[in-house]
């Protein structure tokens, strides 16, 4: 029986054997039912590996009778009466290529010099992910090197076969195009002699499709290698020496919607619809064409019902289908060259709520450390189903994570993945606790209300700046664990990871979703109906509501009921802060009279509790108020409350120290601004950035440059002022409102070079701290 045969035998006994329909494979592999009967009836003699996978993995073959399947498929691509590869014919040109201006320009520039090709040019290495159109767009720039007239070689280097071509194969193939000579040497060495004869004759442009490894590649690139090579490849050939690298990416999103717009009929799009159609095929050059010719081939449906069908999570890769094409095959190829540990890892990266992640992230969704995660992650990115970031971060995009999500459902139960679901979760949150307790004024002992006691994680954070590095870049996961938590009612471990992240919230004042988090922990705490826990969550909403939505109003109202909670559990700690959090409201609505009432009471309930830290907050905000009165004044009253933090000595921790010490020279530097005295509000604010490290207040240090800035300026001194506003910006971002950095920015502008002569400027800026 001819390999034909064979295989179209072969897949219809499976089928029959699963008691399948051709319609019921077709719609459970994503390949078209005509393609499935152009196989069984032996008319597609050689259907391409990714479409041999989709339909393996939907008869669930396995073992001996998924390897050959595959070998049937394989023969049928390879003429039985040769030793070498057949001559691949080039792939076509694409009619209606779209975009890619800034690749193919700088693949035809590393080629072509002086209108012909070098003649020494380093290989190009087109890599990137599934579907981005590698092959498309080294075909569209070897045709752009049109003027330089290279003879174009080509080879399908089949690198995610079973078994790729070899070295000898390859050259093989070369030699066949190249002479036109069917006998062709049969050991590498011969083959590697002919070569180099032959491209010395007969310069050329090769390309190198679907490589493998670097093997398959090296012995092209000769010891008197005339013309050029481009490589496409998913995986990035690092071992390739001297190569030019491009990593090809999605399209942007304007590209895609041209893309669509010159498949699509007109007839059939509606106004903004193709660009919504262009995010649910996630600017994947091949979904784009897919979706694209589906509509085409389909004259009544229009762009919003294929949107339609798109729209649903669970139907969209299985929608992504045109003829022999589909997003999903194409995923299968890579999925199916990792190891075990590899596709477990792959497949459970979809639990993950957030599109990007670090390596610890993600060993946690397989129970491995961060280096043992890392590792396995190469090899992800290897074979482009993960795209590696900065750092140790990396990307799952969004059809490649409906994929590994439908590998998920097919290769673990309901139940497995439940657990692995909740594992991760409580994970996240005890991390989260663990790194948002080193921010902590004193670590909570056994008997300490401030954070119930928790499981640590096996990883421990080696410093403050690794566990704020965590926090900030893995929010979108721990908040969305945190959201669960609050979701199934599980109170004590929203107050916990509340709690944990108190003093932390001042150090990232940009995140935007404190009010958020606090409103959730203070429900909690309304829900277990416990007094004390009320008073404090209601107090670190109602500081939320001050420094993140700017609306005291709402603060005031909330900080009422933390004082009432307060009072009720007779808690004098936690009624000195609602006082605190009620004193700093009403000084924002402008009564203050009221705030200054409200203050002293909160500096005698905090000293009723023992609590020095917070009489210096509460101290503070009666000196600003003061202040507002009197300005002169209230110099002199920070400096009696920088007394006060002296004399405290031991008893604060440094963190309390640090900010309360930076925000009372920062606010005398501003008031000294106000009055015109910049010399002396120069060395406050120098006083204020000496009192700790930008890292352990980023957001003080930050307003401490502001003020030293402006004062520099009005005294001409113009190169100071603008390395203060430029270390201004750098600490205020991501601790500062924009408007706050957008008034940097302007004064950093007055002060560039060729703003303007040195002399002293009298512009000083407005009175925010």
């Amino acid at each position: 029986m001819s390999p034909a045969g064979h295989l179209g035998a072969l897949l219809r006994r499976h089928r029959r054997a699963g008691d399948l329909t051709l319609e019921a494979l077709s719609e459970r592999s994503g390949v078209s039912d005509r393609t499935i009967s152009d196989i069984e009836r032996g008319v597609s003699r050689g259907p391409q590996h990714r479409t041999m996978l989709a339909l393996a993995d939907a008869l669930g073959l396995q073992g001996t009778a998924r390897e050959q399947l595959l070998a049937s498929a394989r023969a049928g691509r390879r003429p039985a009466s040769q030793d070498g590869p057949p001559v691949d014919p080039e792939p076509h040109r694409l009619a209606d290529f779209t975009g890619r201006d800034a690749e193919i320009a700088a693949v035809v520039a590393h080629l072509v010099a002086g209108g012909a090709v070098r003649s020494t040019a380093a290989p190009v290495v087109l890599c990137g992910a599934p579907g981005v159109g590698k092959t498309s767009i080294a075909i569209e720039a070897l045709h752009r090197c049109a003027p330089a007239k290279p003879r174009r070689l080509f080879v399908d280097l089949g690198g995610l076969d079973v078994v790729p071509l070899s070295p000898l194969q390859v050259l093989q193939s070369l030699l066949r195009q190249l002479t036109g000579e069917a006998d062709v040497p049969r050991t590498l060495g011969e083959a590697a002699t002919a070569w180099r004869s032959a491209i010395a004759a007969t310069p050329a442009a090769v390309l190198l499709d679907d490589a493998a490894n670097e093997a398959q590649i090296r012995p092209v690139l000769s010891p008197g290698w005339q013309g050029a090579v481009v490589v496409t490849s998913r995986r990035e050939l690092a071992g390739l020496e001297g190569a030019r690298r491009l990593t090809i990416g999605h399209l942007s999103r304007s590209e895609s919607v041209a893309l669509l717009e010159r498949i699509v009929p007109p007839s059939q799009r509606g106004t903004g619809e193709l660009e919504e159609l262009a995010h649910y095929c996630n600017d994947i050059p091949l979904a784009l064409r897919i979706a694209g010719n589906r509509l085409a081939s389909r004259p009544r449906w229009t762009v919003q019902d294929l949107v339609q069908r798109l729209s649903t999570e669970e139907r969209r890769l299985g929608a992504l289908v045109a003829g022999d094409l589909a997003v999903e095959s194409a995923f299968a190829l890579s999925y199916g060259q990792l190891d075990e540990a590899g596709q477990t890892l792959f497949r459970r990266l979809s639990l993950l709520d957030g599109s990007s992640f670090g390596a610890r992230v993600a060993g946690a969704v397989v129970g491995l450390g961060e280096g043992g995660a890392q590792d396995q992650l190469d090899g992800l990115v290897g074979l482009g189903l993960v795209e590696a970031l900065h750092g140790d971060h990396h990307r799952l995009h969004d059809l490649l994570r409906l994929y590994a999500a439908s590998r998920l459902r097919s290769e673990e139960t309901a139940e497995a993945i439940a657990e692995h679901r909740r594992n991760l979760r409580e994970w996240l949150l005890e991390t989260t606790i663990a790194a948002g307790s080193r921010f902590e004024p004193r670590r909570p002992g056994p008997s300490s209300d401030a954070l119930p006691a928790v499981p640590s994680p096996k990883d421990a954070f080696a410093s403050d700046e690794a566990a704020r590095r965590w926090l900030i870049g893995e929010a979108e996961h721990w908040f969305a664990a945190y959201r669960a938590a609050a979701a199934r009612a599980d109170h004590a471990r929203v107050l916990a990871v509340a709690d944990s992240l108190h003093w932390f919230s001042d150090l990232w004042l940009a995140w935007g979703r404190w009010h958020e988090l606090y409103a959730a922990s203070a429900a909690a705490a309304a829900a277990i109906a416990d007094p004390s826990q009320q008073a404090r969550h209601l107090g670190y909403l109602a500081w939320a509501q001050l420094v993140e939505s700017f609306d005291p109003a709402a603060a005031r109202t909330t900080a009422e009921a933390a004082l009432a909670a307060a009072r009720e559990a007779g808690d004098a700690r936690q009624s000195g802060w609602a006082g605190f959090y009620l004193a700093w409201s009403t000084l924002q609505l402008g009564e203050l009279d009221v705030a200054a009432q409200l203050a002293d009471a909160a500096v005698t309930d905090f000293a009723a509790a023992g609590d020095v830290e917070g009489q210096l907050q509460a101290r503070s905000i009666r000196t600003d108020i003061r202040g507002r009165r009197d300005p002169e004044a209230s110099i002199g009253e920070y400096r009696e409350l920088l007394d006060f933090l002296r004399e405290s000595g031991d008893r604060l921790p440094r963190n309390i120290r640090v900010v309360t010490e930076t925000n009372a020279h920062a606010v005398i530097a501003l008031t000294l601004l106000g009055f015109g005295r910049y010399e002396e509000a120069m060395a406050a604010a120098t006083d204020a950035l000496g009192a700790g490290t930008p890292g352990e207040f980023p957001s003080g240090q930050a307003a401490a440059h502001r003020h030293r800035g402006f004062a520099a300026r009005a005294l001409g001194r113009q190169d100071a002022a603008r390395a203060d506003f430029v270390d201004a910006l750098a600490l205020g971002t991501g601790t500062r409102s924009e408007a706050w950095l957008g008034e940097v920015r302007e004064a950093l502008a007055s002060v560039s070079p060729g703003a303007g002569s040195n002399a002293a400027s009298g512009a000083v800026a407005p009175g925010v701290s």
